[in-house]
């Protein structure tokens, strides 16, 4: 079953689904799914492949803003932002807050160490196809590097936004992006075991993973009081279901 889900990082919980019909992809269900969520005053993204005008204007015309990845799915637009942000630039927008903005954020992951650096500009008069982006306000490269046992890795993602200059929620909303992933999609995956289902009728199969996911919303409210992971919360309850779910509601309430 193909569904593309719409996560947000405010409530923390998956607010609509709509199925991806056979032999289709996401790009024509993204102006469908965005009728049916609050989009006015929140910031939408996406991955690359629904980076199209239909769908940005749609969320334009609803009020909303957009933090957007460009990739090779707009070929002519990626090599414009590649050329644009050459070293020279980059350091051009390190020094100067006039139209530009940076911010540089260092993790360590294991045995890695990731340097964040994100870049922000509103000079982006340039662009020669703009009139048909609607609401582009800004232009921003992500440029990521990785070091592990003395090997450095370096890439670079160019984004589209309908922000003035704010780098914070600028980056901040490409952080949040992976939420859909690692809060969302993962959690189906691991905890439910969404992928090994066996269910063979799709109205099932969807109705099953809408459950799955107000139960994951569930779960993840509870987290803070049995301090545990969300698959041993999940077998946790499941032991004595008539005795844990009365105070499992009562501590939802609470909190």
């Amino acid at each position: 079953l193909n569904v593309l889900n719409v996560y947000s990082n405010n409530l923390g919980l998956c607010v609509a689904s709509g199925k991806i019909e056979d032999k289709s992809n996401e790009i024509p269900t993204i102006p469908k799914i965005l009728d049916r969520i609050c989009v006015k005053g929140n910031i939408i993204t996406w991955d690359a492949l629904n980076t199209q005008k239909n769908n940005i204007e749609k969320v334009i015309y609803l009020k909303g803003d957009y933090v957007v990845p460009i990739k090779l799915n707009q070929e002519s637009f990626y090599n414009d932002l590649k050329l644009y942000f050459d070293e020279k630039q980059l350091e051009i927008i390190k020094t100067s807050g006039t139209k530009n903005a940076y911010k540089k954020q260092i993790e360590k992951s294991h045995s890695s160490i990731i340097t964040y650096e994100y870049y922000q500009t509103e000079d982006i008069n340039w662009y020669y196809d703009l009139k048909n982006w609607k609401g582009i306000k800004s232009f921003g490269l992500v440029k990521k590097t990785i070091e592990k046992n003395k090997e450095k890795t370096i890439e670079f993602r160019y984004y589209i936004s309908s922000l003035y200059l704010d780098i914070e929620t600028f980056s901040n909303a490409i952080r949040q992006h992976w939420s859909v992933e690692n809060k969302l999609h993962w959690h189906l995956d691991f905890t439910f075991r969404q992928d090994g289902n066996t269910t063979t009728n799709k109205k099932a199969l969807l109705n099953l993973e809408i459950i799955h996911k107000f139960v994951l919303a569930v779960l993840s409210r509870a987290k803070p009081k049995y301090n545990k992971s969300l698959k041993i919360i999940r077998k946790h309850l499941s032991y004595n279901f008539e005795e844990f779910l009365p105070e499992l509601f009562c501590f939802l309430m609470l909190s």
